[in-house]
C-alpha cells in the first residue's frame, strides 16, 4: 500500500486506508464498489485511496464513485487520493480534466502522476 500520511506530526490520526479495484467499472459493479468505499470509509481514515490502476474498463459511474467519496471525505475534514495507473482510468479522468481537481497518488511502480499532487 502507498504510505499517505494524514494531520500534523504528532497528530493522533487514523491510519490511511486504500480501495483496490479491478476488472470493470460501470453500472453493473457500481454497488459492489461502493460498498468496498463505504467500508473503508466507516474507520474514518485520514486518507483513503482509491486504487483504479488496474481496472480494465471505467465509466462515468466510476468518476461518480470517486467524485462523491471525496466530496464526503471533505465534508467530514478527511482525504482522497486516487492512483489512476497508466490505463482506461487515466484516459478517462484526463479527459475530463479531473487530474488536477483530485489527488493523484503514484503507482506503486514509482510512475509519477501526470497532473494532481502527490503527498
Amino acid at each position: 500500500m502507498t504510505r499517505v500520511s494524514g494531520g500534523a506530526p504528532g497528530d493522533p490520526a487514523p491510519a490511511p486506508a486504500e480501495v483496490v479495484l479491478t476488472g470493470e467499472l460501470d453500472l453493473v459493479s457500481y454497488d459492489q464498489a461502493l460498498q468496498r468505499v463505504r467500508d473503508a470509509e466507516r474507520g474514518r481514515p485520514a486518507v483513503l485511496v482509491i486504487d483504479l490502476a488496474a481496472l480494465e474498463f471505467v465509466d462515468s459511474t466510476g468518476v461518480r464513485l470517486v467524485l462523491d467519496a471525496d466530496h464526503r471525505a471533505r465534508a467530514q475534514g478527511r482525504r482522497v487520493a486516487v492512483r489512476l495507473g497508466r490505463g482506461p482510468a487515466r484516459r478517462v479522468f484526463d479527459t475530463l480534466g479531473l487530474l488536477d481537481l483530485l489527488e493523484v497518488v503514484p503507482d506503486p511502480d514509482g510512475d509519477a502522476p501526470a497532473g494532481g499532487s502527490a503527498p
